[in-house]
Parts: structure tokens; sequence; C-alpha cells
């Protein structure tokens, strides 16, 4: 852990800020794997990439800000400081797929394949901005039961508790972004219709928060039926890649009982090889 800045030359960095944007260049990079794969060309998928980032972090910021806002009303200007830890991700990755989708539209391209290009990419930028969170001790668990091997404890000046043993849900929320990040690159090389494999990111992330918020110890709003904000906001987005799934699947059964589409990609967007 190291909550403090880290100095390159004669700028300080905080780890969370250097992490997030690792993690923001190893996602844009990855767009030149995926977007081929996923049927489009690697330029306008690397634009609708760069606007998903600076989208996302606005939104997600916006929503912890808001989420947070007891704190952030008695000195408005750390709003700003978002390197110094604070990110909602439902927010971010809410307003940036709306972005995405009027500006998809505006370049003519395909918002489902545009969105199995940037999905694999977003899982793995979200696994590597969890190590940040692990530097500045954001989002940290709850109090682990005594013995319990993988607990994390803090030095003074993180965020999180220090010197408590606390389970390592940023550990566990970063392992479980790669493997889906990892899962989803393999399903873009597999005969799909197109937007299953955004709608598997949502799902599987939407599915992994739940599971992880369980065990988190860190001030996440009021709890409403037993969930706290960001755990409604992480279902919300697991059922809208449930519904998109399905219906997907099923609009594919439909075409199957009519014959086989075309052998590069059928009206409705079905992949049916890798793109060379």
């Amino acid at each position: 852990m190291w909550p403090r800045d880290i100095a390159i030359g004669p700028l300080a960095v905080s780890g969370y800020g250097l992490t997030i944007m690792l993690g923001v260049l190893c996602g844009l990079s990855l767009l030149a794997v995926t977007a081929p794969r996923a049927g489009l060309g690697v330029g306008k998928t690397f634009d609708l990439g760069f606007w998903l980032v600076i989208l996302g972090i606005l939104g997600s910021r916006l929503a912890y800000v808001v989420l947070e806002w007891r704190h952030f009303s008695r000195t408005p200007a750390l709003a700003l400081q978002y390197w110094q830890g604070g990110l909602m991700f439902q927010g971010g990755l809410l307003a940036g797929l709306l972005f995405v989708s009027c500006l998809a539209l505006r370049k003519r391209l395909n918002f489902l394949l545009a969105g199995d290009a940037l999905a694999p990419a977003l899982a793995l930028g979200q696994a590597i901005g969890r190590a940040g969170c692990l530097l500045a001790g954001c989002c940290h668990g709850l109090p682990a039961p005594r013995g319990f091997p993988f607990a994390l404890t803090f030095p003074p000046g993180a965020l999180a508790p220090p010197w408590r043993p606390l389970y390592p849900t940023q550990i566990m929320e970063g392992l479980g972004l790669a493997l889906i990040a990892v899962y989803l690159l393999r399903l873009l090389n597999k005969t799909r219709p197109a937007g299953l494999v955004l709608a598997s990111y949502l799902t599987l992330s939407g599915l992994l928060r739940l599971a992880v918020d369980r065990y988190r110890g860190d001030y996440r709003g009021p709890r409403t039926l037993g969930l706290v904000p960001t755990s409604w906001a992480a279902l919300l987005v697991c059922l809208a890649g449930l519904a998109l799934g399905v219906t997907l699947m099923t609009r594919q059964r439909r075409k199957a009982r009519r014959g086989p589409p075309p052998a590069d990609q059928s009206e409705s967007g079905e992949i049916t090889k890798p793109a060379e």
C-alpha cells in the first residue's frame, strides 16, 4: 500500500492516479486487438474508447461526489481531486455508454459491435484501476475475522482504517475483473450475435460487484431494502446485461429457424468468424 504521492522528477503523482492512468492506457491499447475481432476498424473504435474514458471518469467522479456530498460540501474544491481516490464506476459506465451510443450513431458504427470491442478493454482497465484503490486504501473491506489468511492492513494516511485486518476487496474485484477480461477475449473469437460480449461484460461485472459489495467496509450511502446505492447500480447493470443477452440469443434462435446466415455477418450483426 502506498497512500503517499510518488515523486517523478519535479512532479508528485499519487499512486492511485498513476494506476488509473495505466489502466486507461492498457485498456485503449487492447482495442487494437479487440476492434478487428469485433469486425470494426481500429481508428473509429479508438475514438469511441477515448471518449468513453473521458466521460467515464467524469461520470464516476460525479456519482462519487453525490454519494459523499456530506464530505465534499465542506470543501467543494476536493471534488476535483479524483486522483486522491473516489470514483463510482457504475456512474461512469452509465454516462460513458450513453455518450458512446450517440457517438456510434454519428460515426455510423454498429453500437453492439462497438460494445463488443470495448467490453474487454473496460474490464482490463477496471482490473488495473483496482490496484490503485489498493494503493490508496479506498474501497476497503470489512474487518476480517481473526486468522483470516488473506487479510490486508493499511498504514496511517491511507483511506482505510490503519492497522486493522480487512477483507482484501480491492484484490478480490481486481482478480475477478481480470478473469472476466480473459473470458471476453475468448468469447470474441467465437460465433456469436453482435452485442453478446457486451451483454456478458455487463452481467458478469454486475454480479462480481454485488458479491464484493457484501465485504466492503467503506461508506457507500444509506441502505434501501438491504442494498447500498452501489449495489443497486450493480444490480441494474447486471439485469441490463441479462436482458440484452436473452434478447440477442432469442433473436439468434429465431433466425436459425429461417436458415443459416451469410459467411461473414448476418443482417442482425451476428459474427460468424473473427475479422482478419
